[in-house]
């Protein structure tokens, strides 16, 4: 046998090892991994509330608390009493927030079923947010939707007087 020879078939033999060997750990693999427990399936997400076109958009709890922590001052306090007393005294009550601004503080109109309204300041909407979920009140943007036509007929006045807002 020549060297030339000897060489194709060691040549030969290494191929033929090679494929034995890919073959054996293949099915090495497929047993080992059937016996590992399956994963476990995800379970199928809630199905999420459809929000209503208008609603307000609750504060983040991270911004109310980074308020707190800079002790940014809000307005003296919130009429939680008369909030309560509109809602338990009218009937459809809807609310709409107005959004904070520099020469407002958050603020939301509460409007019964006849066009009756009445503004009350808020520190934020953690208690309004509450509201909604006790009471089932319907809480919308005043920016965005703007304000129902029963509250804006002419001649219309909340219980203190006031104009109705612009």
């Amino acid at each position: 046998m020549s060297a030339g020879e000897l060489v194709a078939v060691l040549a030969g033999l290494f191929a033929l090892a090679v494929v034995l060997v890919a073959v054996i750990l293949r099915r090495l693999g497929t047993t080992i991994r059937s016996r590992r427990r399956p994963r476990p399936t995800r379970p199928e997400p809630l199905p999420r509330r459809r929000r209503l076109a208008g609603s307000y958009e609750w504060e983040r709890r991270a911004d109310k608390l980074q308020r707190q922590l800079k002790k940014v001052p809000s307005p003296a306090g919130e009429d939680r009493g008369g909030i309560l007393l509109f809602l338990e005294s009218h009937l459809g009550v809807e609310a709409y927030v107005e959004p904070k601004t520099v020469m407002h503080p958050l603020s939301v109109v509460l409007i019964d079923g006849d066009g009756t309204w009445r503004r009350f300041e808020l520190k934020d909407d953690s208690y309004l947010r509450e509201l909604a979920r006790t009471a089932h009140l319907l809480v919308l943007d005043a920016a965005r939707v703007g304000y129902p036509e029963r509250m804006l007929r002419p001649g219309r006045t909340n219980p203190r007087g006031d104009p109705p807002p612009a």
